[in-house]
């Protein structure tokens, strides 16, 4: 009896023995794979050449055939993922970090030159930033007279443009080596425009232009000439940006989608195209903004030529209603036989026609066709009448001409004194 226990107690122990050796050898398989599973996919992420893109597939190759015997224990252990999707997931990566080695490889020289041109683009924006601030803080003293004043605001309204034009050229100079059509590029070469734009800040950059305009805006005094300008500012980076957004965003994507792979899976394409769709919407809000700024002071500006001298016309606060207070006004005037010499002599002519019309032109407010019917509009009231002013001055001038000709042309006479004594002969 006492042999049958022994033996019983025996079993039970080899057999827990066994099982505590098994736990710790599927441990120690998960732990390896894992290991090295995680130290291909870094090697791969980090690969810039040829050459160390080169030594991937053998190293996965290697990883497959030690541990598929181990495939169910692995898919296990690492669920929802299994043995095969990992596997899968460092070809993937191995065939974008070939591609990407390929890119870099090709167009190296390219880059190297761009990057040139990026640094003396960045440190000329950084100039630009710190005069900008001096501008303003000027503008905003009290000290200054009128005429500095009108000085500081142009000299910032050139220091907005050739800001403007300084982050266009570094966005020109990171789509050049990929072509227009963004929708052609490959997942390698989104990424790597991807990463570039993230490198220069873009977005920000541009979102920068913008809110720089909004305290430009809110720090000046401005004229009616300056609108021409303004307008033809915002008007055209609203183009550039609407033209640049689709693109930006599937290349910042994609750039995010490597990057947020590690830890969120299939689901990093959403959240990356989720967030930089986020980031196009602020830089959207504030090009809002800054057009909201510029045609509140604008029409608020155009108004006041008319309040000020007296002239009633009807509210308007956009292009369509500025062109129905004219005609409207226009109309009454003729009806009612009203004098119109204040409004069309002193505001339209010598306002409107001068220094607002260069900003009523642009295409997205009144436009060049539209804006001349409404001048000739106007010169329905314009009557021609007969001044006698001007014939006053004529007739004077024609006088003196006159009586200067009488003087220069008449013979004087003769005196006796010097009339000739004929001799008398005697006979």
């Amino acid at each position: 009896m006492k042999l049958l226990r022994s033996i019983a107690v025996a079993l039970v122990s080899l057999t827990a023995a066994n099982g505590f050796a098994q736990q710790q050898s599927d441990y120690d398989v998960k732990e390896r794979f894992k290991a090295t599973y995680e130290a291909i996919r870094v090697d791969i992420d980090s690969a810039r050449t040829a050459e160390q893109v080169a030594q991937i597939p053998h190293r996965i190759e290697s990883l497959e055939s030690e541990y598929s015997h181990h495939g169910r224990l692995i898919s296990g252990a690492f669920y929802p993922k299994t043995f095969n999707d990992m596997l899968a997931d460092l070809r993937d990566r191995y065939a974008f970090a070939k591609e990407k080695a390929m890119l870099i490889q090709t167009q190296g020289t390219r880059i190297i030159e761009l990057e040139g041109i990026m640094v003396t683009l960045n440190a000329e924006l950084e100039k630009l930033y710190t005069e900008r601030k001096e501008l303003l803080a000027k503008l905003k003293s009290t000290e200054t007279s009128l005429a500095e004043q009108r000085e500081l605001v142009n000299h910032l309204n050139q220091n907005l443009a050739a800001n403007d034009r300084l982050v266009n050229a570094m966005i020109d100079s990171i789509f050049l080596p990929f072509g227009r059509n963004i929708e052609t590029l490959s997942a390698a070469e989104k990424d790597a425009l991807g990463k570039k734009l993230e490198k220069a800040d873009i977005v920000n950059r541009i979102a920068g232009i913008a809110q720089d305009n909004i305290v430009f805006l809110s720090s000046t005094r401005l004229e009616a000439k300056d609108y021409g300008v303004l307008v033809g500012q915002y008007y055209q980076f609203k183009n550039r940006w609407d033209g640049l957004r689709d693109k930006v965003t599937v290349a910042l994507a994609a750039r995010n989608a490597i990057t947020k792979s590690k830890m969120q899976g299939k689901k990093a394409a959403e959240a990356a195209a989720a967030e930089s769709e986020e980031l196009a919407q602020q830089v959207d809000a504030t090009i809002a903004t800054w057009r909201s700024k510029l045609e509140s002071s604008f029409w608020t500006s155009l108004a006041a030529e008319f309040s000020n001298r007296g002239v009633r016309v009807q509210q308007f606060n956009d292009p369509k209603s500025f062109a129905a207070s004219i005609r409207s006004y226009v109309e009454a005037a003729k009806a009612n036989g009203a004098d119109t010499r204040v409004f069309v002599d002193e505001i339209w002519i010598q306002r409107i026609d001068k220094d607002w019309k260069a900003a009523l032109e642009n295409e997205s407010m009144l436009g060049k066709a539209e804006y001349a019917s409404l001048d000739k509009t106007v010169s329905q009231l314009h009557k021609e009448k007969f001044n006698w002013q001007i014939v006053f001055w004529v007739f004077n001038v024609i006088a003196v001409v006159v009586v200067g000709w009488w003087i220069l042309t008449r013979k004087p006479k003769k005196s006796p004194e010097q009339q000739p004594v004929t001799a008398k002969t005697n006979i």
